[in-house]
């Protein structure tokens, strides 16, 4: 590959690009089904828990923590 040209470069930054792209498309309909609480619907409230982690409580009560 010649660095010199910028038509080269351009393509190859355009290509990783797309790949960036394709895999973020491709990451997100993986975990599209993907919800913190087991009632399959959205946290109601979250706050900030101890030592950063974050701490959501659901529609049925539970209480989820992440870091």
């Amino acid at each position: 590959m010649n660095w010199q040209s910028k038509r080269s470069v351009l393509l190859l930054i355009a290509g990783l690009c797309l790949v960036m792209f394709v895999a973020g498309m491709a990451a997100f309909w993986h975990n599209r089904n993907h919800t913190l609480c087991k009632d399959g619907k959205a946290p109601v409230q979250q706050a900030q828990g101890l030592l950063g982690q974050t701490v959501y409580r659901c529609h049925n009560g539970q209480t989820v923590t992440t870091s």
